[in-house]
């Protein structure tokens, strides 16, 4: 079990945090592709854990276990309630981050001292990294050296910078520096863009790392009573409402595809297929993804899944058809199979 640092909230205990495989299958909810099965019901979860459920990644952590429970529900959505608790933190999210919208609407109710926050971690450099989107009276970010601002969605957020000594990460006891951008006006819904917050980091001389560590939509809540109802998207596999028009524009340009296994467990395994335009750039991408017999597809995230007998074909989603040149984005998917043999691609080309 690997062990992450607790922000800097005074006098607090280090927390730990469950990393790496998950330990149940992943079954689609509304806007996925179910082959076969159904959305799983509603699962409380009082000690610590991590897991996929319902399309989403998830962790949960408390040191005081009985005082807290969260809920997973539908895909995409958790709900949770804590009670003089003395430290806990839990969400939902992605096995790996990235730059992509998240995009999330619920309540939050701190009590004292929380925050809800999109939280997650880079490698190479090591970076523990939070866009915080509400709070309780203690702002999380203040016990860093604030280096500026930015203006994104919607907002204005205040950007820190702290370091930790030899203290505990993903990656065993290292030294490693957080990021913050701590919104000034709190909310409780709306869309994060997270390439906005990672190009304003970067530009204050805050480099930013390879995204092999997950990314949550996390509530936090220290020595305090409270509640969450959170729920959350990054786009999906539903388009919007387009009028009544059910044929995309055709595509056009080149693109590469990648893949990638993200996390593998007994009976199953998520994947990650990462697609860079050409030089030309590229506008409604497809990839043909050919799966073994005996792999079920039961979810797929951040694209538009059709499939044909063992060949399921993943096109853009509404946000991320269009690319420039050298430009990247990914979708992934959970297999349920004790066979993890990964898939094979047929190339990345315009729809």
């Amino acid at each position: 079990m690997s062990e992450t640092p607790r922000p800097n909230l005074p006098q607090v205990s280090r927390r730990k945090l469950l990393l790496g495989g998950a330990g149940a299958l992943a079954a689609a909810g509304a806007g996925t592709l179910l082959l076969p099965g159904t959305a799983r019901a509603d699962q409380t979860l009082t000690s610590n854990a991590t897991g996929t459920y319902n399309g989403y990644y998830y962790s949960f952590w408390t040191d005081d276990p009985g005082s807290v429970s969260m809920t997973l529900g539908a895909a995409g959505h958790y709900s949770s309630t804590w009670s003089n608790t003395n430290n806990w933190v839990g969400g939902l999210g992605w096995s790996n981050g990235s730059r992509r919208t998240v995009t999330y609407s619920g309540t939050f109710n701190p009590g004292s001292n929380g925050y809800l926050s999109l939280y997650g971690w880079t490698a190479n450099p090591l970076v523990e990294y939070y866009i915080v989107e509400a709070h309780g009276p203690y702002n999380p970010g203040s016990g860093g050296t604030q280096r500026g601002t930015v203006n994104a969605d919607g907002g204005t957020y205040t950007i820190y910078e702290s370091t930790r000594t030899n203290q505990p990460s993903v990656e065993g006891t290292k030294t490693f520096q957080q990021y913050w951008s701590v919104r000034n006006s709190s909310r409780t819904s709306g869309s994060i863009n997270t390439g906005t917050h990672f190009d304003a980091w970067e530009a204050a001389g805050m480099p930013m790392g390879a995204f092999n560590y997950y990314m949550i939509m996390a509530t936090e809540g220290y020595q305090s009573t409270g509640s969450s109802n959170i729920t959350l998207s990054d786009g999906g596999t539903t388009p919007p409402d387009d009028g009544g028009s059910t044929t995309p524009p055709p595509g056009s340009g080149t693109c590469s595809a990648r893949y990638t296994t993200t996390t593998s467990w007994n009976g199953g395994f998520n994947g990650e297929v990462t697609i860079t335009a050409g030089s030309n750039g590229v506008t409604n991408w497809k990839v043909p993804l050919t799966f073994a017999s005996d792999q079920t597809l039961t979810s797929v995230w951040n694209g538009t899944a059709s499939r044909s007998g063992n060949v399921v074909t993943v096109t853009a989603a509404s946000h991320n058809g269009t690319l420039s040149a050298g430009q990247s984005t990914s979708f992934g998917f959970t297999v349920n199979s004790s066979n993890t043999t990964a898939p094979s691609i047929g190339g990345c080309s315009a729809a």
